[in-house]
């Protein structure tokens, strides 16, 4: 598949507004990168830089190596799945999955004769027709189930005998002609814009767009330094031959298929997207993505139009699709669930600027500023105004608490900043524990609260309650029976805190 780089990324609006600032991030070939945020984070903006969709102000994005900043997104060689699907919905499954394998030109394999495969392809041709036929049949009678067994194992015939010519089929070497002429293009349209950019350098009289018409002139010139010797090496080299054309009616029928047994879509190929349900309809939206095998998978908020229920089975799909096709792919979503659950790696972002990139778990447990600390974990860390006078950590609020730390907590503290000051206390509620608890230690800080109202959520319980003034929130077993008004005493274990400085929000540590 492919591996992307972001290179010191930015996105300015026409009216001054920048959405995007400094992005920088390497995607590694076939990983599960999710973008999460709040609305308006820049993340559907980075994602839309990605597919063409947005100009990018300055920095460079690379896709496999490839510069692409100036790259027409038809050319760029990605699939993005929309948060509305956009399907057509005058369109059977198989026609909107079949659309865009219909219009492109790709580059074939050109291979030697060999018989044996020709006749193979023959085979599979009449047996395609056979399939043909009986699918007429199924619609006719409303698609029973012993005609569509017949027409799977018609078709498994055929992913046979694919493989067989496969490797029967020896590819062509010789000169590349298309790939010279293509390359011999791009020269040309290079000299056009180093031209460009040197005439418009010798008028400018402003220093700071002077650098940047500078900094694109030296872009220009590597682009095509790379592209002159890769002209050389295919002038002066044989190598493996293509050829771009349309793809062969029975070649999108394989491609579809094939995306159909992957999605479970197989049995809904002809009907309108109006006869699917939602989660139906995101699978040939995603079929759609996977049949043009791209380099590159974005998807925009994809479960978003989903019931509940529907989105967990959504979620486990796409990851099982993940898995199968082995693409790269930017995943895009405000829920930090489907974030935790679904990625190789996050990017949390806020305001347009990253705020951390990790693994779920490495973010989870060592969140680097407030920010994520709040917006990663349902639900989220609770936060408390401390003070430290040089030796003790104290509970701010309508009462002062001495907050429990251990040897090196305070030698951290100490070390952080000179005299006494303000900081930020963290707990996540999954961490505090009921008086008694085989996971709280002698060294256990406790508290007596009072729920004042509790959220059931499944297996769990979520008590509402106050400590001296401060929100707290407590997760425990809904085995125990706790009701508004009960007075409970929690603990927590001084391993268990995180602490933040009030000025940067960054984690102390």
């Amino acid at each position: 598949m492919a591996t992307l780089r972001f290179k010191n990324i930015n996105k300015i609006y026409d009216n001054n507004v920048q959405a995007v600032f400094d992005f920088n991030l390497e995607i590694k070939d076939k990983e599960f990168i999710v973008f999460v945020g709040p609305s308006g984070c820049g993340k559907s903006t980075t994602l839309r830089m990605v597919a063409g969709l947005e100009n990018i102000t300055s920095g460079e994005l690379y896709i496999d190596g490839r510069l692409v900043n100036n790259v027409e997104p038809k050319d760029r060689d990605i699939a993005m799945v929309f948060q509305n699907y956009a399907l057509y919905p005058h369109m059977s499954v198989y026609n909107n999955m079949a659309f865009a394998l219909r219009l492109r030109k790709t580059l074939r394999p050109i291979y030697e004769e060999n018989q044996e495969a020709i006749n193979l392809r023959k085979e599979n041709e009449e047996t395609l027709k056979q399939i043909k036929k009986l699918y007429k049949f199924a619609k006719k009678n409303k698609e029973p189930k012993e005609t569509m067994d017949q027409i799977a194992a018609l078709y498994d015939e055929i992913f046979k005998k694919e493989e067989q010519i496969e490797k029967l089929s020896v590819q062509k070497v010789g000169i590349f002609e298309y790939k010279i002429n293509e390359l011999d293009k791009a020269i040309k349209q290079l000299e056009k814009e180093i031209l460009r950019f040197k005439e418009a350098l010798e008028k400018e009289t402003s220093e700071e767009i002077k650098k940047i018409f500078s900094d694109g002139l030296a872009q220009k010139q590597e682009q095509l330094e790379k592209a002159q010797k890769e002209l050389e090496y295919y002038q002066r080299n044989e190598t493996p031959l293509f050829e771009p054309r349309k793809l062969t009616s029975f070649e999108i029928d394989l491609e579809i298929q094939k995306a159909a047994q992957i999605l479970d879509l197989t049995q809904y190929l002809y009907r309108k997207p109006a006869a699917l349900s939602g989660g139906q309809r995101q699978r040939v939206a995603l079929g759609r993505a996977i049949v043009r095998k791209p380099k590159v998978f974005l998807m925009d908020e994809p479960l978003s139009n989903l019931d509940a229920k529907l989105r967990v089975q959504t979620r486990s799909e796409i990851i099982k699709i993940h898995k199968r096709v082995g693409a790269t792919t930017i995943y895009v979503t405000h829920d930090q669930t489907e974030a935790m659950t679904m990625a190789d790696r996050i990017v949390v972002m806020k305001d347009g600027y990253i705020q951390q990139i990790g693994a779920p778990e490495d973010i989870y447990a060592n969140p680097d500023n407030i920010f994520v600390s709040g917006f990663i974990g349902n639900p989220p860390m609770n936060f408390f105004k401390v003070h430290f006078n040089g030796e003790k950590l104290v509970l701010l609020g309508n009462e002062e608490k001495e907050i429990n730390l251990t040897k090196e907590q305070k030698a951290l503290l100490k070390s952080h900043k000179e005299g006494p000051y303000d900081l930020t206390l963290g707990m996540r509620p999954e961490e505090i524990f009921l008086k008694g608890d085989v996971n709280l230690n002698k060294n256990a800080q406790l508290f007596n609260v009072v729920c004042d109202f509790r959220e059931l959520l499944g297996h769990e319980l979520v008590v509402y309650t106050d400590l001296f003034g401060q929100r707290l929130l407590v997760k425990i077993s809904k085995q125990l029976k706790i009701v508004s008004g009960d007075k409970l005493e929690v603990g927590v274990n001084p391993e268990s805190l995180y602490f933040f400085d009030n000025e940067t929000t960054n984690r102390i540590r």
